[in-house]
């Protein structure tokens, strides 16, 4: 443990307030840019065991305690809080015998997966649909302005489509989770939530959208990974069959252009279907199943003291390692950790987006 990984000190808001004699331990938080809700498990002594269990009984269901965890640096006096984590408690545990006790969070994007939907949205966009799935959970929505027309109505799609993988699965009904993140990555945004707001927004480069791009000393690479695969020749074709239209359309994207011929033998050729789509729809999901699987042609996970503010989709330069030149690459994960051996430290996914 080094020296600035012992100048944080932390502490707990439940539902907006610290509790008397709830004192944070250790905790273990996850923050990504992939679909899934950001998690944390927060390890605190209690005092007065009796308040606090009867406490955390009389909730349950929608009704959660909200739980947010805050870090402050000694060097601000220790009153510039910073948030790391806000979301609800889904169980409470006993860690350690009976010394401590295990709270498991998700972030707000719980709200969505507990969220059953099933709904008409015929004359709808993208963007609509979206928003009505997130207000449906209770939460706040906010797009960024440039998306307010992402396209054509697309909603009797959705509703169709939903409606035949009912008839296999057995299910009729689907998250709210489910839509938001499949429309989502269809049409190229991001899709996250910022405490009770859920943001859509075009991926941000570097500099735009208030991402920063971090330089932190004291990093130490655990692994770097430059996959030779993908840094060649890579080609997108996605194919579809418009049954309205009885007509077939097939697009083929190397990051650069488009083609309807099919590439040459020498290319790395990842193909996908997509039924019911127009080729304005297939050029579209042909650029961001590209980007996706490009992202993955170097890979590098890193340690450091923690810093405030790091988190998925910022980006961060490498100075040194197993490469020529000094690297830029987008922040794919974050893990918060903190305990009183190691003090507070942060591991890093980076991957090399396209953006």
């Amino acid at each position: 443990m080094t020296s600035a990984m012992r100048v944080w000190k932390p502490r707990l808001l439940i539902d907006g307030e610290r509790q008397d004699g709830v004192e944070v331990c250790s905790f273990h938080i996850e923050c990504t840019r992939y679909e899934r809700c950001d998690t944390a498990r927060i390890r605190v002594s209690v005092r007065d065991k009796p308040t606090i269990y009867a406490f955390f009984e009389s909730r349950s269901g929608l009704n959660r305690p909200e739980i947010c965890l805050q870090m402050a640096h000694d060097a601000s006096g220790g009153t510039n809080w910073q948030t790391v984590f806000h979301g609800v408690l889904d169980a409470v545990g006993q860690a350690d015998g009976s010394s401590l006790l295990e709270l498991e969070c998700r972030d707000y994007m719980a709200s969505l997966l507990d969220t059953r939907i099933a709904s008409s949205w015929a004359n709808q966009t993208a963007l609509d649909i979206v928003r009505e799935a997130v207000i449906s959970a209770g939460l706040g929505f906010e797009s960024d302005p440039s998306i307010t027309n992402v396209g054509p109505y697309c909603g009797q799609f959705w509703q169709l489509e939903h409606r035949r993988l009912a008839s296999t699965t057995q299910n009729r009904y689907q998250t709210a989770f489910d839509l938001a993140y499949s429309l989502a990555r269809d049409h190229g945004f991001e899709c996250h939530a910022q405490g009770k707001t859920v943001k859509l927004h075009r991926p941000y480069a570097a500099g735009e959208g208030g991402m920063r791009v971090f330089s932190p000393a004291g990093v130490t690479i655990r692994s770097f990974r430059r996959d030779l695969g993908l840094t060649g020749d890579v080609v997108v074709g996605v194919y579809s069959w418009d049954s309205r239209q009885r007509a077939r359309s097939a697009i083929y994207y190397d990051g650069e252009r488009y083609s309807t011929d099919a590439p040459r033998s020498g290319a790395a050729l990842y193909t996908f279907r997509a039924p019911g789509q127009r080729m304005d729809d297939i050029r579209r999901l042909a650029r961001g199943k590209y980007a996706r699987i490009v992202s993955h042609a170097l890979e590098a996970r890193v340690t450091l003291p923690a810093i405030a503010g790091l988190g998925p989709r910022h980006f961060m330069t490498l100075r040194e390692g197993p490469f020529a030149q000094p690297l830029t690459l987008a922040i794919d994960s974050v893990v918060h950790l903190c305990d009183p051996v190691m003090g507070y430290r942060q591991e890093v996914v980076l991957r090399d987006r396209v953006f």
